[in-house]
């Protein structure tokens, strides 16, 4: 009946039935047993559970090879009762498909997704089975649970295809039917280029204060798995107290705590493997307070109210532009304590230390001691020497004159009438002239003229005044005359204003512009030229100079950032190579001679300038010499092969190539390969030619000789035998088999016996079927793997007491694989073994 709110409803009857206990046929559970065979080593116990089901309880009996198993001390049978109850579950969905996120040779990893409907239960493992193809069995790949959904598969075979599916099981022991297989996969190492992925916060110019911590992070892709380094300054970085340097398998991340200016620049990270390698520049800028204004500060045209000010930027602008000075004054009194002063005190003694001292400081100074007694006071009279500054007050008084009637009098300064300010003055009595200059400066400097007029006529007398003082800037700007990979060579101008004496000499210094430290590079230097060397190639500098007379050092003149590298540029590429000869194991390769070899018959040249050093030299062409030699004759070539079946470029010659052709030796018997060539001067190795087209390491054939002396054996009515000789020649192509080889034809085979097999086996095994309705072939190709031959050119390198080195060159052949290590052996010579 069914019940609501309301009430029950009507009952209604079922039909009758009656309480018996089900039967079922009787069934085995084999999925333990993979693929029906059990397998083991010989000494080793077998132990095989079977699952029994069936209602009744089914009697169980066991056979071997059709007979009644007989028990005994090493063979028991126990059959255990089954559970009673039986559970009814839901099937559980086969998982997704596996795909593959990582192969190389020996493993494969594989993934999948989790299935659709779990059979009510939750998915407690899986089990994964794998097929090698084209007829492989299934088997288990796992032998412990597997709860997440990826898999690595190891102990596979190199280069051989497989198949793997994915088997589900919940908590209730229900099991899925297996997945969908897998698509083939081939088991060998994929190779992928490496790849640097960062956010794009990194993609520009990272910007901290100073004090803050910066965080570099990156993540790395490629197969096999990259290695990284980071570099700065053309160094790699190492871990100090303050930076450090993480590597995982995939990520890298950099830190730098309390950031300072000098931890900023390019950080440049670099993954490499077999593929390739890329890189990717890290930009850091630390922000900083800005270094003080370059002094000295500079007062002019002080008056009764205001002074004028001007003082030079600062050398190190914090890393951001510089958006205005702060000015600040205070009233100077005597008696007000020394800022700069170091005082040092104990109970017997002090002391008062102040360092680079100039004539501002000369005065009295007093030491006060006092104590519960009283106090005492004793004063120090102090006189710091110092080069003379310029005057402070010109005078110039009684330059008497005569005139009647009373003249009028002009003043003129490097013909421009001389003007009244708070600092000129000039006056005239009736016989005297006076001109009063305050705090004269090296603008007062010039020609003055003295215009006396009356109706008598004019008169003019000249006077020259002279400003004793520190020179001017030098005159700029600072001119660079040559830039090499470690020199500058740069000049300037006198300055305009020597400071009423002659120049002494100039100071020049340099600085790399990542720091903010000035390097002397010459103290006395008595011309306006230098070449400053010792520098470091591909860092930027700025040099500043200042001018030096008897009264001090002038402002100094800035030059403009320099980058220390060559000023020229790698040539261009050259043409393609060719190959001339052409064997199994060797090539020719061949190029014209050089359009400049960088020397000819003796030629008289017109007036050059001497500088070093030469750019590099330009790159073959068609195996040319290059079109450019960079300023330095050819020193040789450099040839490099690529066998198609590898991934690198190699060196071909070990000793320098001077001729205009080379043979390449050591080649693999029908390998691939390409070649290019780079030319080399003094300088270093220019950029390689473009690569040949890929030629086959094969001896030439050539069509084989006529045969001779045919000549008619028989004839019939409808026919005629003939019969001739093999040709002299045969192009060089033995198309027989060897004399060993045994062939066995039947009407539905055909089978080919070749006993102990060489490498030169090896090669393209052609079969012909032919009746009267045509010809059918097909080939097989075979590799024969041996021992390697011999290495070559055993060399003693070095010996000592107590050791000997030895050097030798890989053998000519390698087996067709590739050699794994080497065996060293020894014996005294007095000795057989």
């Amino acid at each position: 009946m069914a019940v609501n709110h309301s009430g029950r409803s009507i009952p209604k009857e079922s039909k009758p039935i009656v309480v018996k206990d089900s039967t079922s046929l009787p069934e085995f559970d084999l999925r333990g047993v993979c693929h029906k065979t059990v397998i083991a080593k010989a000494g080793d116990d077998i132990k095989v559970e079977i699952p029994v089901m069936g209602r009744p309880r089914p009697t169980v009996s066991w056979q071997k090879d059709g007979a009644a198993l007989k028990l005994t001390q090493r063979t028991n049978v126990e059959t255990t009762a089954a559970s009673e109850p039986i559970l009814a579950l839901d099937p559980v969905d086969p998982p997704g498909q596996p795909v593959p996120i990582s192969v190389n040779k020996n493993a494969i990893t594989i993934q999948w997704t989790k299935p659709e409907y779990d059979g009510g239960f939750k998915i407690t493992g899986y089990i994964v089975e794998k097929r090698e193809l084209p007829a492989g069995r299934w088997m288990r790949a796992n032998f412990t649970n597997i709860i997440e959904t990826t898999f690595t598969v190891s102990g596979l075979t190199q280069d051989a295809s497989y198949e793997f599916r994915i088997i589900a099981r919940n908590s209730a022991g229900a099991v899925s039917i297996p997945s969908e297989p897998s698509d083939p996969i081939n088991c060998k190492d994929d190779i992928i280029e490496p790849r640097i992925m960062v956010d794009a916060i990194f993609r520009d110019v990272v910007l901290l204060k100073a004090g803050e911590s910066f965080k570099l992070e990156a993540d790395i892709a490629g197969q096999p798995t990259p290695s990284m380094v980071w570099t700065k300054n053309g160094k790699e970085v190492e871990n100090t107290m303050k930076l450090e340097v993480r590597f995982t398998e995939l990520t890298t991340t950099l830190t730098n705590k309390d950031s300072i200016r000098p931890d900023g620049g390019e950080f440049i990270l670099t993954a490499t493997n077999v593929g390739g390698f890329a890189k990717h520049i890290f930009n850091v800028k630390v922000l900083d307070r800005p270094g003080p204004p370059v002094g000295p500060l500079k007062v002019t045209d002080v008056t009764a109210e205001n002074c004028a000010l001007s003082w030079a930027p600062p050398a190190d602008d914090g890393g951001s532009k510089i958006e205005g000075y702060v000015i600040e004054k205070r009233e100077s009194r005597d008696g007000e304590p020394v800022e700069r002063a170091i005082i040092d005190s104990t109970t017997s003694y002090t002391s008062l230390i102040i360092e680079n001292v100039n004539r501002f400081d000369s005065g009295k100074y007093n030491l006060t001691v006092e104590n519960s007694s009283g106090s005492k006071t004793v004063t120090v009279q102090v006189r710091v020497l110092d080069t003379p500054s310029a005057p402070q007050n010109l005078k110039i008084t009684a330059v008497p004159y005569i005139a009647r009637p009373k003249a009028t009098v002009s003043w003129v300064k490097d013909g421009l009438p001389l003007k009244r300010t708070s600092r000129v003055n000039f006056g005239a009595t009736d016989t005297m002239l006076n001109l009063t200059i305050k705090e004269a400066t090296k603008d007062d400097v010039g020609h003055y003229i003295i215009t006396l007029t009356n109706t008598a006529g004019e008169t003019k007398a000249n006077i020259g005044i002279v400003v004793l003082d520190k020179p001017g800037q030098p005159g700029g700007p600072v001119k660079v005359e040559e830039v090499t990979s470690d020199s500058v060579t740069i000049s300037w101008n006198p300055p305009e204003y020597d400071g009423g004496c002659t120049i002494k000499n100039y100071i020049v210094e340099k600085r790399d512009t990542s720091t903010t430290t000035w390097m002397v590079v010459s103290s006395n230097l008595a011309r306006t030229k230098i070449k400053a060397g010792r520098l470091k190639t591909g860092s930027e500098y700025q040099f500043r100079i200042t001018a030096e007379n008897r009264y001090g050092k002038g402002p100094a003149l800035l030059s403009a950032c320099i980058l220390a590298q060559y000023p020229y540029k790698l040539p261009g590429p050259p043409g393609t190579p060719s190959i001339a000869v052409c064997t199994k194991d060797s090539m020719v390769v061949t190029w014209n001679e050089p359009v400049i070899d960088g020397g000819s018959a003796p030629l008289e040249s017109p007036p050059v300038i001497i500088k070093d050093p030469y750019m590099l030299p330009g790159s073959p062409k068609n195996l040319e010499a290059p079109s450019e030699d960079g300023g330095s004759p050819v020193t040789g070539y450099i040839i490099e092969k690529h066998d198609k079946e590898g991934v690198r470029w190699t060196r071909c010659n070990r000793q320098t190539v001077t001729d205009l052709s080379f043979k390449v030796k050591g080649l693999l018997e029908s390998h691939n390969y390409e070649f290019r060539v780079a030319a080399e001067n003094s300088v270093g190795v220019g950029e390689p030619s473009s690569p040949t087209v890929f030629y086959k390491a094969l001896d030439p054939i050539f069509r084989p000789g006529p045969p001779h002396n045919p000549r008619v054996t028989d004839t019939t009515r409808t026919s005629v035998f003939l019969s001739w000789g093999k040709p002299i020649s045969d192009g060089g192509y033995d198309a027989s088999l060897k004399e060993t080889a045994q062939v066995e034809i039947t009407s539905s085979y055909t089978l080919l016996v070749i006993d102990k097999m060489s490498r030169n086996d090896s090669g393209k095994y052609t079969v012909s079927a032919e009746n009267s309705s045509g010809t059918k072939s097909a080939f097989v190709v075979v590799r024969v793997l041996d021992t390697p031959s011999a290495p070559v050119n055993l060399k003693v390198k070095e010996i000592t007491n107590q050791s000997v080195t030895l050097e030798w060159e890989p053998p000519l052949l390698d087996g067709g694989s590739k050699i794994k290590n080497y065996i060293v052996e020894k014996r005294e010579s007095t000795r057989k073994t």
